[in-house]
């Protein structure tokens, strides 16, 4: 029989949680306890993330669909598109962030959702039965070979929605990859950035896997990229992309701005010599 918890013990357990690896995700629970209480501006944060991808979903039409969060974090998106699926299974590397999204799941109780510690580079990947739609949310610049995850990931569904970092410089259709200058994540470990791909390295890499169909989002004032990809046809590839298109003049200034950025710092460090 499940152990109904005061408002008291729920705060413990979230500052429990929190203590052995901070909370990512601001998930509402019961008793109007949050579990990252902060306010969300940024298109990196899962509210804000939740917001843009939401009229996607309903674009996709998961309803009586089976979905797979991969990287699925806390299980925040996991535990939104149950009550919109038949089926949902969150799946992520990390134990700990797999410890938290099960105590979500156990205060807000889901129907048809799973959780499930998962190495998207294992061969048990492959056991896995097929989805109709894979999320990867904040996943792809946090893995450090992103062409074999996509491999696994494509052998898993048809149809996948990509939020990811890409950069404010550098136009959609040129294919490129920077590699993050950031070192390892000391408090969150899978949390570590390794590449930032654009538009078009994504869906060159996407291609060679099957995938024809692309729609992308985008807003180059944010470094936050979305795009949904299948091997087959959708309605939803009969819409044009939301995109404000990073200009030949914008890319220009971001990086004459980089430019200045770097030659100021140079100078001041002569100065201050």
């Amino acid at each position: 029989m499940k152990i109904q918890l005061t408002k008291t013990d729920i705060q413990g357990k979230i500052a429990e949680l929190g203590s052995e690896q901070p909370w990512n995700h601001n998930i509402l629970l019961t008793h109007g306890i949050e579990t990252s209480p902060k306010q969300q501006v940024s298109h990196g944060k899962n509210l804000v993330k939740w917001e843009r991808i939401k009229p996607i979903l309903n674009m996709l039409d998961v309803s009586g669909k089976r979905v797979l969060d991969i990287g699925c974090n806390e299980g925040f998106f996991s535990t939104k598109i149950s009550a919109m699926a038949s089926y949902v299974k969150g799946a992520d590397i990390d134990t700990l962030r797999i410890k938290k999204a099960r105590f979500v799941q156990y205060i807000l109780e889901p129907k048809n959702l799973d959780f499930e510690v998962m190495d998207i580079y294992s061969p048990e990947i492959q056991k896995q039965e097929h989805f109709d739609l894979c999320i990867c949310m904040g996943f792809l610049h946090r893995v450090p070979d992103p062409f074999k995850a996509i491999a696994a990931i494509s052998s898993l569904t048809d149809t996948v929605l990509f939020e990811w970092k890409s950069l404010k410089h550098g136009l959609h259709d040129e294919s490129y990859a920077y590699f993050s200058q950031k070192g390892t994540d000391k408090d969150d470990y899978y949390g570590t950035e390794y590449w930032l791909l654009s538009y078009a390295a994504l869906e060159s890499i996407l291609k060679r896997q099957g995938f024809m169909y692309f729609y992308r989002v985008d807003d180059p004032r944010q470094r936050r990229a979305i795009l949904v990809a299948s091997k087959v046809d959708r309605d939803i590839f009969k819409q044009p992309d939301q995109i404000l298109h990073r200009g030949r003049i914008l890319t220009l200034l971001s990086h004459t701005k980089r430019y200045f950025k770097t030659v100021v710092n140079i100078l001041s460090g002569k100065l201050n010599s």
